[in-house]
């Protein structure tokens, strides 16, 4: 009788335990997608950032060489 309760108690643990480490392991993924979609949000707002810099740019040289092309055509 104490051999079956020591074994299902050892059994109740072990289920336990498992129980545990799915929680952990879905824990650990959720983690990780969050790390991911975070680090994917980042890298898209710095694309847009230099995406906006270049544009400003290219305006610029393009608006400096149109006065050139008024400058000598005048």
């Amino acid at each position: 009788m104490v051999k079956a309760l020591k074994s299902k108690m050892l059994v109740s643990d072990v289920m336990k335990e498992q129980d545990a480490q799915k929680a952990y392991k879905a824990r650990k993924a959720a983690i990780a997608t969050e790390i991911e979609r975070n680090w994917e949000e980042l890298e898209k707002q710095k694309m847009e950032e230099y995406d906006s810099k270049m544009r400003a740019k290219l305006e610029r040289e393009y608006n400096k060489k149109m006065e050139n092309a008024k400058a000598i055509s005048d």
